[in-house]
């Protein structure tokens, strides 16, 4: 074991600094990302870069009161601390809340599950079955005969999408009613019954409506798997129009993957993670951004191994601007999850995974972060959590975040080094491996934390984490991999920048 030792106030080396890191970013070979500022990495799990450019480890997540242990496909607010699930065993999807209050066996095992909020009820869709509700006490089944894959709330209206037999076809409810469909509908010459539109003349192809958005309170982005429509949605049915300025040839394999970030409109493409926003240069087109070019190799890799892309969902967390993604793996019992952290907006987005419970949907409200996932449902708790709080079940995944190939400035010379500096924070235990540009273990170090919470404040005193460690080695390129233990679930973990230090030639 290396033990660990304070960095002297000055060393008279060469130093090659990393620092201002970036998240993953998989657009270059792992041999030709070395930038040393904004530094990305190679491969991060169950860890992020914030907007500060410091690598964190993931928070700790708690079993939700009134949850079970099946694993949950969907997962929605019904009120402030209350939720509604989806959840599956070996034969059915069943409806449940964390009342207590069930419907056994309401869709098949496989069946995709989504839902939105109306009225104060919950409303639940599956494919050709009819909605469900729930209003924070009991379960009911819509009394229309409308049997869409998926909805969502536009001016005082549920509009659905998404019927076997009609695939281009969205239905508007009554004003300020969701039992009146089309089908339920008397013959009326007011403004507000049920109407529908049929984009079918309008798209040329034989493509599908894949989801439903909402954005800017009165647009509806309707979703095919090749382009997007929007919508001018009124009260009045007589008052709706095609957006002209919205021109989006780009389309989504998941209405569960659609989310309201601020103003704009989140949503997985096949080809990437892409954001529905007005144009900068005007402020009056409706524009198309690609936010995930970066990682476009593992993005496109997640989806191809995804049995069913309806399934992927998603979740935007507003406190921290994170949109997190999960992709179920084939077999049902796993899945991954792509997080997408953008405080410091779209040009510098940063990029994660996580296992931590394999979660494969979510929802945020107020502050609250849950996921869905394999063994019920669960809350993301903040970095000063601890075990003594109460909480029941407390969860953490160990963390591991590589670097690329490092080359210390060229990828010609061959460097001798005696020190590796670390500006560190937290507290704890966590370990460095060092391997060569051939990919051969050349260090390992264990890394004792011992700052306290009050010592994080490190601007005036920048010393005082950083940690010096020997490393007498010599190679052309190196990797570091930071990662924790299984059983390490309380160590706090940040990294703020490191250095090597380098023997200057005579």
């Amino acid at each position: 074991m290396t033990r660990l030792a304070y960095a002297p106030v000055a060393i008279k080396s060469q130093a090659t600094t990393y620092y201002g890191f970036r998240g993953i970013d998989r657009s270059r070979d792992i041999a030709a990302m070395e930038t040393q500022e904004q530094q990305n990495f190679w491969q991060l799990d169950n860890c992020y870069v914030d907007y500060r450019g410091q690598l964190i480890r993931d928070p700790k997540f708690f079993l939700h009161s009134g949850s079970n242990r099946f694993p949950v496909k969907a997962i929605r607010f019904y009120s402030r601390d209350g939720v509604v699930f989806a959840e599956e065993d070996a034969t059915a999807t069943h409806l449940s809340s964390d009342t207590g209050k069930r419907i056994d066996d309401a869709y098949d095992k496989d069946a995709v599950v989504s839902m939105t909020n109306f009225q104060g009820k919950v409303h639940v869709f599956s494919e050709d079955v009819r909605m469900y509700r729930y209003s924070g006490g009991e379960w009911s089944t819509s009394t229309s005969t409308v049997k869409p894959s998926f909805g969502v709330p536009i001016q005082r209206r549920l509009a659905v999408a998404g019927f076997r037999l009609k695939p281009t076809e969205i239905q508007f409810s009554r004003v300020d009613n969701p039992n009146i469909f089309l089908d339920e509908e008397a013959p009326t010459e007011e403004v507000t019954r049920a109407a529908f539109i049929d984009i079918s003349n309008l798209i040329g192809t034989a493509d599908e409506i894949t989801g439903l958005g909402t954005f800017e309170a009165n647009r509806l982005a309707v979703f095919t798997k090749d382009q997007t429509l929007v919508y001018i949605i009124d009260p009045d049915f007589e008052q709706w129009q095609l957006d002209s300025r919205a021109n989006l040839r780009i389309g989504c394999i998941s209405h569960n993957s659609i989310v309201n970030a601020g103003s704009d409109l989140l949503f997985c493409s096949r080809r990437g993670i892409h954001s529905i926003m007005r144009s900068e240069q005007n402020g009056i087109t409706i524009a198309e951004a690609s936010l995930s070019d970066e990682i476009e190799p593992l993005y496109q890799e997640l989806v191809k191994t995804t049995p069913n892309p309806k399934s992927i969902s998603a979740v935007y967390d507003q406190d921290t601007q994170t949109y997190h993604v999960f992709f179920p793996r084939p077999g049902g019992q796993r899945s991954v999850r792509l997080s997408m952290n953008f405080r410091a907006g779209y040009e510098m987005v940063n990029f994660q995974l996580g296992d931590t419970l394999l979660p494969r949907c979510g929802t945020f409200l107020g502050g609250r972060l849950m996921f869905g996932t394999a063994d019920g449902v669960y809350e993301s708790t903040d970095r000063t959590f601890t075990q003594e709080t109460g909480f029941a079940d407390l969860r953490r995944s160990p963390m591991r975040a590589e670097t690329p190939v490092l080359w210390l400035g060229d990828f010609i010379s061959t460097k001798r080094t005696h020190t590796l500096l670390l500006q560190a924070s937290g507290q704890g235990r966590f370990f460095i491996e060092a391997l060569d540009d051939a990919d051969r273990l050349m260090a390992s170090i264990e890394v004792n934390l011992d700052r306290l919470d009050k010592d994080k404040h490190w601007g005036d005193a920048p010393l005082r984490n950083d940690y010096s460690f020997p490393f007498n080695h010599v190679f052309r390129g190196v990797r570091l991999r930071f990662r924790t233990e299984d059983l390490d679930t309380d160590s706090e973990v940040t990294i703020i920048s490191f250095a090597f230090l380098i023997h200057k030639e005579k």
